[in-house]
């Protein structure tokens, strides 16, 4: 009996230092190679060492191991890229360091697992290529990318009839927002990758103008240039002209002639023509625009909007309503006025060799403008204004003044009155204004 006890004590002391040893060489090797059943992405890595490991992962791509495709989404519309077009890679030694912190832990926390756990999964750790990955978005943004295109009308004054086309929303894809946004998504693992769209919406809309389409004329104003006036001077009004016509303007909307104008460089067409500049007519390009903020301030006044900047001439020609002109030059003075009507405000515009008019199209309503007579102020020997004739200050190449009544009525009451001030050095049209140099034709 006893040595059958012995024999036992020995089998199990024998049976114990093979287990330990066994232990003892699996915890040797697993400090040096993964533990079997070790996978990354679905591929067993089991008793590889580190650098095997690393040779193994990086006969890999992202395209193999983590997905063919990636998908992105711009509004209703897939995209579909492989990532290494967006320049999503494996980072082949993070994957293995991580996966060796998940499988090298305390020597009896590994050996547990492998015990309870069939099998040990790590995931990919990926990178970003910003260059391929900003290129992937340029290439998207040059597909998805619209310009924000206001609604247009064109209006039949003939006829009365119109046509007015809708307006485009603007569409453009932030490229860096959305590269940050990516990097954030491609850790989250999530299926599609919404693309940010960044929209502008037009000011005039289609629904605006159909609601209230602008086809009732408001006002009318037409000047005839002078006998004298250069082509180049008719020229550069066509040229405005030109741009002003078929203007839509919202309410609250206001206009500008200098900005119209813009550069006024041969780029631009103009031609040169005079130009008032320090008491002096300097031929310039852009001469003639005057006419132009002239003929807009009176069809303006008419309609009763608001004139938010108005300068009248040093000199006065008289080819413009005495008392009711208005000059331009960019930079310096401007002719603005604002749509403070709750409506749209269509302007229409003609320029033909012999005159320029202005309508302005709206919103009928009952309001009705009337401008007073001009009245004359003259400056007498003493430096005073007194009231003086149109002959008299011509005759003496006086300074004068001028005051002009603006009257608004609905129906037949009185609304308000609005007088209209202006100040000039010389009468204009005779042999009296200095020429700097002579004007091209």
């Amino acid at each position: 009996m006893r040595s059958f006890l012995k024999i036992l004590t020995l089998l199990a002391t024998i049976s114990a230092i093979i287990a330990l040893s066994l232990i003892a060489y699996d915890f040797i090797n697993s400090r040096r190679a993964f533990p079997s059943n070790t996978y990354i992405a679905g591929v067993d890595f089991s008793s590889l060492s580190y650098e095997e490991a690393v040779a193994k992962l990086e006969k890999y791509t992202a395209s193999m191991l983590f997905d063919p495709v990636i998908t992105l989404q711009a509004e209703n519309r897939l995209y579909s890229f492989p990532p290494e077009k967006l320049g999503v890679h494996i980072l082949t030694r993070k994957t293995i360091d991580n996966a060796f912190r998940l499988t090298h832990k305390s020597f009896l926390e590994s050996f547990s697992e492998r015990l309870t756990v069939e099998a040990i999964s790590a995931p990919l750790i990926l990178g970003i290529k910003e260059g391929q990955l900003r290129a992937a978005f340029e290439t998207l943004a040059a597909e998805i990318n619209t310009l924000s295109k206001e609604a247009t009308m064109s209006f039949y004054e003939k006829t009365g009839g119109y046509n007015i086309r809708p307006e485009t929303i603007g569409k453009k894809v932030n490229i860096w927002k959305n590269m940050e946004s990516f990097r954030a998504w491609l850790k989250r693992g999530e299926e599609i990758y919404p693309v940010a769209i960044e929209y502008s919406q037009p000011l005039i809309t289609e629904a605006a103008l159909r609601e209230h389409p602008p086809v009732y004329r408001l006002s009318a104003y037409t000047t005839y240039y002078g006998k004298h006036d250069s082509p180049n001077r008719i020229h550069n009004i066509k040229l405005v002209s030109s741009w002003i016509d078929n203007t839509l303007l919202m309410p609250g909307d206001s206009f500008s002639v200098a900005d119209i104008l813009g550069d006024t460089s041969e780029e631009q067409g103009f031609k040169e023509a005079f130009v008032i500049i320090k008491g002096e007519l300097v031929p310039l390009l852009g001469g003639g625009s005057c006419q132009i903020a002239t003929t807009l301030y009176n069809a303006a006044s008419l309609a009763d909007l608001k004139v938010l900047e108005r300068r009248n001439h040093s000199f006065y020609f008289n080819i413009y309503p005495l008392g009711r002109d208005a000059a331009v030059y960019p930079g310096q003075v401007d002719f603005r006025f604002k749509n403070d009507t709750p409506y749209p405000i269509l302007i229409k515009s003609v320029a033909t060799d012999r005159s320029l008019s202005f309508r302005l199209y709206g919103t009928p309503g009952r309001k009705r403008v009337r401008f007073s007579e001009t009245s004359l102020y003259g400056k007498d020997e003493t430096g005073k204004y007194v009231p003086m004739p149109l002959t008299e200050i011509i005759e003496k190449d006086l300074s004068f003044k001028t005051k002009v009544v603006r009257s608004v009525y609905e129906g037949r009451k009185l609304l308000r009155q609005d007088t209209i001030l202006s100040h000039y050095k010389l009468y204009g049209d005779k042999e009296n204004v200095p020429i700097r140099r002579p004007e091209p034709r």
